[in-house]
C-alpha cells in the first residue's frame, strides 16, 4: 500500500477509496487534463486574438509553454491536494544533469538506428534544408516529451504500479502509451506495438531506476527531435521534415514505411536489447514494486 500522508481527510470507508489506485488515477488524469485543456485554451485565444497571422511560430512556442507549465501545476497540484506530497518525481536540483543525460540517450538511440538502416542501403541523405526546419520539431518534441511523460510514468505508470507492481504496471503503461498513437497518421497494429514494447517498456524502466522523470522526458524529447528534426524521418506517422532532406527505400519492416523507423524491426531489436539491460539493473538494483496484494499481511 502507498506510503502517501494525504492531504484530505475523509472517513474510514472515504480514505479507503480514496487510496485505491485507481481512484487517484481518475482524480490526477482530471487534473492534467482540465490544466493542459486551459492552455490549450489559452494559447489558442492569444493566437487567434493577439497575435497577427504571420507569427505561427511564436504562437506555436507559447503554445508550448503554457501547455507544458499547466501541465506540470495540474501534476503537482493533484500531488500536494490529494496525495498531500511534493513532487519528489520533478526534483529541480536533478532536472538539468537528468535531462541532459535523457537527451542524449535519445540522440544517440536513435543515431544508432538510423545507421543501422543507413548500412543496409535503405535510408539516404539527398540534401540540406534551411535551419528553420529545426525549429518545428523541437517545439513539437518539447511539448510531447513533458506532457506525455507526466501522463503516461508521471500518473499511469506511477500510480498503477502502487497497485499492481512494476511489472505489470510496465505492461499497462506500456499497452496505453502504444496503443494512444493507433490514431496517429500511417499507424497499424504493429507500429503500436513497436511504440509500446519500444518507449513504452524503456521510458517505464528509466523512470523505476531513477525515480524521476527526467531521464525520460530528456530521452522523449531528444528521441522525437533526433528522429525528425535532424534525420528528416517521420516522426509516429507525421510529415517528415527537419534540416537533412532524405528519402527511405526498401521493405516497410526494415524502414517502418509511411509509420517512420519507430515501426521498423531494426528499432524494435535495438532498444529490446536496451530493456533487457534495464530490467537486469532493476532487479539487481532492487528498485521495483510488489504488488499491493503481495504486500498485505
Amino acid at each position: 500500500m502507498d506510503n502517501h500522508p494525504f492531504a484530505i481527510r475523509l472517513s474510514d470507508r472515504g480514505m479507503k477509496i480514496l487510496r485505491f489506485p485507481l481512484t487517484r488515477l481518475v482524480i490526477a488524469l482530471v487534473f492534467l487534463v482540465a490544466f493542459t485543456g486551459l492552455a490549450l485554451g489559452l494559447s489558442s485565444w492569444i493566437r487567434k486574438d493577439i497575435l497577427p497571422p504571420e507569427s505561427q511560430l511564436i504562437g506555436s512556442v507559447i503554445q508550448m509553454i503554457l501547455t507544458c507549465t499547466f501541465a506540470w501545476i495540474g501534476y503537482a497540484l493533484y500531488c500536494g491536494t490529494i496525495e498531500g506530497r511534493r513532487v519528489h518525481e520533478l526534483d529541480l536540483r536533478k532536472g538539468l544533469r537528468q535531462t541532459t543525460c535523457g537527451l542524449l540517450l535519445g540522440f544517440g538511440f536513435i543515431t544508432l538506428i538510423m545507421l543501422i538502416i543507413w548500412l543496409t542501403g535503405s535510408y539516404r541523405v539527398t540534401g540540406l534544408h534551411s535551419i528553420s526546419a529545426l525549429w518545428p520539431f523541437l517545439i513539437m518534441s518539447i511539448q510531447a516529451g513533458v506532457v506525455e511523460e507526466i501522463l503516461s510514468r508521471g500518473i499511469i505508470f506511477r500510480i498503477a504500479e502502487e497497485g499492481v507492481g512494476t511489472w505489470w504496471s510496465i505492461l499497462l503503461s506500456a499497452f496505453i502509451f502504444g496503443f494512444l498513437h493507433i490514431w496517429n497518421p500511417n499507424a497499424t497494429v504493429f507500429s503500436s506495438v513497436s511504440i509500446a514494447l519500444t518507449a513504452g517498456v524503456i521510458l517505464a524502466m528509466l523512470y523505476v531506476i531513477t525515480r524521476q522523470l527526467w531521464i525520460p522526458i530528456g530521452m522523449h524529447i531528444g528521441w522525437n527531435f533526433t528522429l525528425g528534426g535532424i534525420y528528416g524521418a517521420p516522426v509516429s506517422g507525421g510529415e517528415p521534415g527537419g534540416i537533412l532532406a532524405s528519402t527511405f527505400s526498401g521493405p516497410e519492416w526494415l524502414t517502418g514505411g509511411a509509420f517512420g523507423p519507430e515501426a521498423s524491426v531494426i528499432t524494435l531489436t535495438v532498444f529490446i536489447i536496451f530493456g533487457i539491460y534495464l530490467i537486469w539493473k532493476s532487479i539487481n538494483d532492487k528498485s521495483w514494486v510488489k504488488p499491493m496484494w503481495r504486500n498485505q499481511k
